[in-house]
Order: C-alpha cells, then structure tokens, then sequence
C-alpha cells in the first residue's frame, strides 16, 4: 500500500513543477516582448512593498487585536495597508528625484572626462600592444574615433541601446507606472506572514510558494550585488586616492572611475572584471609594478567579496561564479540589457529548485 503522506508530497510536487515552468514561462515571454525593464521594476516594488507590510503588520497587529468591536478591528485593520502604501509611493517618488538628479551627475561628467578617458585608456593599451605583430595590432583600436567606429556598427547592441533609448523613453516610463500599480497590489494581496497557507486550491498554493522563492531569490542577488557595489567603490576609492598617490601615481579621471566601478559592481560577476579591466589599463603606463600591484590589490578585493557573497546567497543557492557568469552571457545575448539582470536571478531560482527536487 502507498503511504498516504507520501502521495501528497508526490501530488505537491507536481504542482510545484508546473509553477517553475510558469513563472519560467512569463519571464521568458516578457523579456521577449520587450518590457524587461518592467519586471525588474515590479519585483523590486514588490520586494520593498511585502517587507513594508510586515514590518507594519508586526509592529501594529498586536495593537490591533486589543480592540473588541468588529468595526474598530476591521478599520484599524487596514492601518498597515494605507501606511504601506503612503511609504512605498513617498520612498519611489524620492528615489525617481534622486536617480533623475544622478544620471544628470552622471551624464554631465561623462560629457565632459568620458573622451579624455577613452583617450587615455587606449594611449595605455596601444604602448602595451606596441610589440605585438601588425595582423593583431591592426584590430585594436588606436584613436577614440576609431574606437566608436567599432561600436557603432548597425549590430551592435551598444548602440542600438543608445539610439533607440529616446524614443522608448516614454515606453519606459509606462512600465515603471504599471510595475508601481501591479507591484504594490499584489504584494498587498499576498498573505502578510511567511509560511502563511490559506484555503488555496494546489496550484495556488504552489504558485504563491514558488513566487516567493523568485522574489527570495531576486532580493538576495540584487541586495548582495548593492554590498558588493559599495564594497567595491570603497575599495577603489582607498586605492586611487590614498594607495597609489602615496608612491607618486595620480590616476586620471578618478570621479568618472569611481562612478563606473559603482554602477558596472551592480551587475554580477561580470561587472568586476570590467571595472577591474579599466583600473588595469589606467595603470599600464605607470610600470609594471604599478600594474602588477593593481592586478594583486584588485584580486583581493575580489577574493573578500566571497565572503559577502557566501553569507548572503552561499547558504540558500549554491552558484559559482561560472555558472553565473554563463548565466549573464546567455540572458544578454538571448534578451539584451534585462536579460544580463535577470538571468541570474532566474538560474539561482531554477537551482534552488533543482537542489529541492534532488537533481543536483
């Protein structure tokens, strides 16, 4: 005879299969119809919404069940909500006035240091490359016009990012619109506690249980990858303006670099070795023992970062770096910009799961 309790396990986790596929399915479809950006936006509204809600319903229900009448109850009640609500709307809104005033920072400093520093970079590489045979030299780019040139062939993403971002600026801003409504309206509907399981039909269950898991998995990266960012300018910024002035090296552009090593320290894994790459080149012409103590200074850095990693996603997705890193080439060759976001999100939810059904 079968084991009752294991037949429900068996019947749950059927349920659970075709939830992965159907969130697999809707990231898939939204990133193919181009509103990327929406879904990064909704997840994290939802994020900030459902942490919200909790902290309000922990601090107030107490507060709330004291009152006897069932209309006193049910007014007060809906207290966490409308606080919800009204903090959510004010901290979106700060932040849309904040991130408009730093991408006008950051433009307007790009404007004016971003030639000089594309300059600079390649005077460095080309007196590196000088030694090196002319069929190879001959692909590397020796002057900035050239190096546009390159980028702006009609298949490059690059550019078609730029060109088209004008014109989609208005699309833009009707995703984060709709991701701040849906956003909010269904993290209020969902049950207010962890681990709460309401009278739900199976898949519904398996649905708000996997959403979960893909929100987990979204906060967990994203808020890891903000430590790493902080961690990583911090680092660089000790390095450019106290290590290397102390033997006599000022690099040029020092804001400008310390203004990409943040943002390029937001992507996962990949991000790290862009910033990294352009310290390096920065460097070259100082030495090559000003260049080998970067690359060391830099490879701790990297190393320390582990530890960040480790306490935050070590314990729940075990990913290595190469596997995200395969991730994040796949999500943007397949989808572009969102894709090389949310890939690894996606690849850490999948292998969570993978890890609770026992496949790997």
């Amino acid at each position: 005879m079968s084991n009752p309790a294991q037949h429900q396990n068996n019947h749950a986790i059927r349920w659970e299969y075709a939830a992965v596929v159907g969130i697999l399915a809707i990231w898939i479809s939204m990133l193919s119809l181009k509103i990327g950006v929406g879904l990064i936006a909704g997840l994290a509204i939802f994020a900030l919404t459902r942490f919200t809600r909790r902290g309000f319903v922990y601090l107030l229900q107490p507060h709330i069940n004291k009152f006897n009448g069932p209309f006193m109850r049910g007014l007060f009640g809906w207290l966490p909500t409308f606080l919800t609500t009204a903090v959510v709307a004010a901290a979106v809104v700060l932040l849309g006035i904040g991130v408009n005033s730093g991408v006008r920072f950051v433009l307007a400093t790009m404007a004016q240091q971003g030639p000089q520093l594309i300059e600079e970079a390649l005077r460095n590489l080309n007196s590196v490359t000088a030694s090196l045979p002319d069929a190879i030299r001959e692909h590397i780019p020796g002057k900035p016009s050239e190096l546009f040139r390159m980028i702006s062939k009609d298949d490059s993403d690059f550019v078609g990012y730029i060109r088209s971002f004008g014109g989609a600026s208005f699309f833009i801003f009707l995703q984060f619109v709709f991701a701040l409504i849906l956003g909010v309206s269904a993290a209020l509907m969902a049950p207010a506690s962890p681990g709460h399981s309401g009278p739900y039909k199976p898949l519904a269950q398996a649905w708000l249980e996997t959403l979960e898991r893909y929100v987990r998995c979204f906060t967990l990266l994203m808020g890891a990858q903000v430590y790493v960012s902080i961690w990583n300018t911090f680092c660089t910024a000790v390095f450019i303006y106290g290590i290397l002035p102390a033997f006599e090296v000022v690099l040029p552009f020092r804001e400008l670099l310390l203004m990409f090593t943040a943002v390029a320290s937001l992507i996962p894994a990949a991000g790290n070795i862009m910033a990294n790459t352009l310290i390096l080149v920065l460097t070259i012409r100082y030495g090559v023992f000003v260049a080998m103590g970067s690359v060391l200074y830099l490879f701790i850095i990297h190393k320390l970062e582990y530890f960040v990693n480790g306490y935050i996603i070590g314990r729940n997705v075990r990913a290595s770096v190469p596997e995200m890193l395969i991730a994040i080439i796949l999500g943007e060759v397949a989808f572009g910009l969102p894709g090389l976001i949310t890939a690894p999100v996606t690849y850490a939810f999948l292998k969570m799961h993978w890890q609770r059904w026992g496949w790997v």
